[in-house]
């Protein structure tokens, strides 16, 4: 069964070519529905059928109980600000879902679940809340965090503490706790247990497995893919020397016989033609692995050639898939009930009376304010939320309250164009495309940009904000990107079209990007990394600063309308905007002699192709290919367009976006998710014997002093545009003074 996803052709209907603009026109939705007529037109239907009521039709889901496993002071007791202490409470929600509502419509196999005597399937989540203990000194704002493979990143990214809220965990500087946020997480990855401990634990779920309508178990064809040196925890441990390898599957083998895989690899998904899933491969004897735990798991002795960098792909008939996206309608059900529920059941029911921001008179909500950000791959289910149509909180039009909207602000961060493989059988959602792993996922298919627009690649119609547009449940957006996600994730496809022609924002809509980062920002000029995986340093960029600064600005713009600061992004009508494949017209200096030219290694962009994902392996479409645009840089190779940070300011190098796998991990391909730092020559004399091209530390700063009083003033220029919080520039101050490459 293929995922949900629009039908192309109910789209067509429904926007006709001239409302085909860069932005979704406001009437572009269906306008006769009776939820959106007026109150007078609704009293005269009344007149006419005086049998109708207001009644609201039934539930799409709910919360059926919120089980308190354990409530405790947070960081024992500590204080933050005005706000005073805080209280976490470990909980586990007992959700139902009506796989008949129409607003469930869209999950897969969610049919096929098993249901309760009422016709409803029930799961289960981990649940943390970590709330001011003072009602009185709370904000109404509720900040969720979705959770990353089950882990808390608001905590260490907002917050710089521990991923812990276990007794003894540092909060770090509490940025988020000293603004007076309600902080909640929810386990959602289908493939993750619960355990009741999501305070020290990863936050996981209890889903129903899928059956067949007779009862017998559902097979069909998947595929896993294995790298030894980058596995994801969910299937196995990295690997640092060649070896024998335990590797977990996500469903269960149907059968132990061998003769239904086909077991393979390779060290490229690279042909001359393109990026191709059927391209030249070698098998794996049969004698090099086997079925172990029940056909849960694979024993694989890495076959002569391979190395740890090696493509695995395993293709298997597999059982018992479970409906995946039941995590999208858990988190639109638990926030419905947090912010909607006035029983003494709701642990956070009574911050409802607080109102910091003047708009309590929605007598029906408990917050003013509810954010959904997330990271990475909690980044991509940000999106995939919003375009599967999960932020209508489906209670009905007449059910109170002046909205349905889940979440009025949305903060993706790193996602770029992608979205997720969750609501698809047998998905993957701990998977996400890079150039090298996992590059054949279905959740980088079009629709990218939150524009509703005809798809000049594959022809289809669509747009992240089609569904909420159609219910008028559209939350005000911030994306941060980093460098990366422009090389890794084809980043530009947000925010030009599939020809790589620049698209206008939506005016809810704003896109940040920091230039020449990893995925998710370097740890800062003091503190540089070298995995034994890539062939350069990596980035040491930071981005964990911008993501701070602009959650008061999505704060700000949703509870008081204050605009953000505006996009900063590389686009064609700034100049700033380039070709990938055309080294020319990027930029880039020629740092051959150093090893570096953007030339080589050859294999920095994650390409981009219209495929098919209907059965077990990709069918892709070499004749559609997608544009892939990357930012102009500087003379020195220092991305030109986005939030510049000081480390690109004030460059002590060349940061790029891409990274090279080193010998022993399949040299040449693009390496992980890391950027680069190639540092300039301290002196002119080294300068000149090592062939470098751009000017050397010593013609570019008088002092170390004089460097640190310019990293102190590009980081002040940030805060002015309210990129940056005022007590976050000594951190960049600390940094240029702790480095070690300029002394």
């Amino acid at each position: 069964m293929s995922k949900w996803a629009p039908d192309s052709r109910e789209a067509d209907r429904r926007f006709s070519d001239e409302q085909l603009t860069n932005v979704a026109p406001a009437d572009a939705r269906e306008t006769f529905e009776w939820m959106h007529l007026s109150p007078r037109a609704v009293a005269f239907l009344l007149f006419l059928c005086p049998a109708a009521t207001f009644a609201s039709p039934p539930r799409a889901g709910f919360i059926d109980s919120l089980q308190i496993v354990n409530t405790y002071d947070a960081y024992g007791g500590q204080s933050f600000g005005d706000v005073g202490p805080y209280e976490v409470v470990v909980a586990i929600a007992h959700g139902k879902l009506d796989p008949t509502h129409p607003a469930n419509a869209g999950i897969v196999d969610l049919a096929l679940a098993t249901r309760d005597a009422n016709g409803l399937v029930g799961y289960r989540t981990d649940v943390v809340i970590l709330r001011p203990k003072s009602a009185a000194h709370a904000k109404r704002v509720l900040f969720y965090d979705v959770v990353n493979r089950g882990n808390k990143l608001a905590l260490g990214t907002f917050n710089g503490g521990a991923g812990s809220l276990t007794p003894g965990s540092s909060a770090g500087n509490a940025l988020l706790l000293r603004m007076g946020y309600t902080i909640v997480w929810s386990g959602w990855q289908g493939n993750l247990p619960v355990t009741g401990a999501g305070d020290s634990k990863p936050l996981g779920t209890d889903f129903p497995v899928a059956t067949n309508p007779d009862g017998s178990a559902i097979t069909g064809q998947t595929r896993e893919e294995f790298i030894l040196d980058s596995l994801d925890a969910s299937n196995g441990r990295s690997l640092t020397t060649l070896g024998p390898a335990t590797l977990t599957l996500t469903y269960p083998a149907a059968t132990l016989d061998k003769s239904s895989v086909t077991f393979n690899w390779r060290s490229t998904w690279k042909t001359a033609d393109g990026m191709r899933f059927d391209g030249p491969a070698n098998p794996v004897p049969d004698a090099n692995w086997s079925y172990v735990n029940g056909g849960a798991q694979v024993q694989l002795t890495p076959p002569t050639g391979a190395d740890l960098g090696s493509i695995f792909t395993f293709v298997y008939t597999a059982t018992n898939p479970k409906p995946m996206a039941i995590g999208f309608a858990s988190v639109r059900d638990l926030i419905t009930f947090l912010n909607h529920d006035k029983s003494a059941a709701n642990p956070v029911a009574d911050i409802a009376a607080t109102c910091r921001h003047g708009d309590c008179d929605d007598d029906d909500a408990n917050f003013s304010v509810t954010i959904l950000e997330g990271i990475s791959q909690s980044g991509r289910f940000t999106r995939d939320f919003l375009w599967q149509g999960f932020n209508d909180d489906a209670r009905g039009r007449h059910a109170g309250g002046r909205e349905h909207t889940v979440f009025n602000g949305m903060f993706p961060i790193i996602p770029a164009s992608r979205k997720t493989y969750t609501n698809y059988r047998w998905s993957q959602p701990f998977r996400w495309s890079k150039e090298h792993e996992d590059h054949f996922q279905p959740g980088d298919q079009f629709p990218f940009a939150y524009n509703v627009i005809r798809d000049p690649v594959s022809g289809r119609v669509d747009g992240i904000l089609r569904r909420c547009r159609e219910s008028e449940t559209c939350p005000k957006i911030v994306q941060l990107d980093g460098g990366f996600e422009y090389f890794g994730g084809r980043g530009t496809l947000v925010s030009t079209d599939g020809r790589g022609h620049d698209l206008k924002l939506p005016e809810n809509v704003r896109i940040y990007v920091v230039p020449g980062t990893n995925h998710g920002g370097g740890a800062g000029l003091d503190r540089p990394s070298s995995p034994t995986t890539c062939r350069n340093t990596t980035s040491v960029v930071v981005e964990s600063t911008i993501d701070r600064a602009l959650v008061p600005v999505l704060e700000d713009w949703v509870a008081n309308n204050t605009p953000p600061p505006p996009s900063a992004y590389p686009s064609n009508a700034a100049g700033t905007l380039a070709p990938a494949e055309d080294a020319a017209a990027v930029g880039f200096p020629d740092l051959s002699s150093l090893g570096s030219s953007y030339t080589w290694p050859g294999n920095l962009i994650n390409e981009l192709y219209v495929t098919s994902y209907s059965g077990g392996v990709p069918e892709v479409d070499l004749s559609k290919e997608y544009k892939v645009m990357v930012s102009k840089t500087d003379a020195d190779g220092n991305e030109r367009a986005g939030v510049r940070v000081p480390e690109i300011v004030v460059p002590l190098g060349t940061f790029t976006s891409w990274n090279s796998r080193a010998a022993g991990h399949t040299p040449g391909e693009s390496c992980g998710s890391n950027g680069s730092s190639i540092w300039f020559a301290k002196t002119e004399a080294d300068r000149a014997a090592a062939g470098d091209p751009r000017p050397s530390l010593e013609a570019r700063y008088s002092s170390k002093a004089g460097y640190v009083s310019k990293v102190q003033a590009a980081a002040e220029a940030l805060v002015q545009q309210r990129l940056l919080l005022e007590e976050d520039v000594q951190s960049y101050v600390n940094a240029a003074q702790n480095q070690t490459v300029l002394q």
